[in-house]
């Protein structure tokens, strides 16, 4: 990383090795100030392979930023391990953006399909 800062190749590389090794997906409630993930309240699980792609697509799909919204996001996906252990997570962001490991990579990717995103979760039980 340069600067703190992590390139799209970076973070893509990054999210290609995770998503491959997820077996399931939570949204948890709060984002990057909502403390411990295992500690917050889980408003959606996902575990069939159709609702994972979907999510990955919707999630890793879009433009990174170079930059960071200054806000700490309204829900974070979570990804899993076939041992139940998180792997890697992103916060939401004003309904256009996740920032995947935030502290980490500080880039957030403006989603290629926002709506879709927000219906997703909508879908799921995920409202606002």
């Amino acid at each position: 990383m340069t600067g703190g800062r992590g390139s799209g190749a970076e973070i893509q590389a990054w999210l290609d090795d995770v998503w491959s090794r997820t077996e399931a997906a939570v949204v948890v409630r709060g984002g990057d100030d909502g403390g411990p993930l295992a500690r917050r309240e889980i408003l959606a699980e996902f575990y069939d392979d159709e609702a994972l792609a979907e999510l990955r697509r919707l999630t890793t799909t879009g433009v990174f930023q170079d930059d960071i919204c200054r806000c700490h996001g309204s829900v974070t996906v979570a990804l899993l391990d076939a041992t139940g252990a998180f792997i890697g997570s992103g916060s939401h962001h004003g309904g256009t953006d996740i920032s995947w490991e935030r502290a980490r990579f500080r880039n957030n990717l403006e989603v290629a399909d926002p709506q879709g995103l927000l219906d997703f979760l909508d879908r799921h039980g995920v409202h606002g």
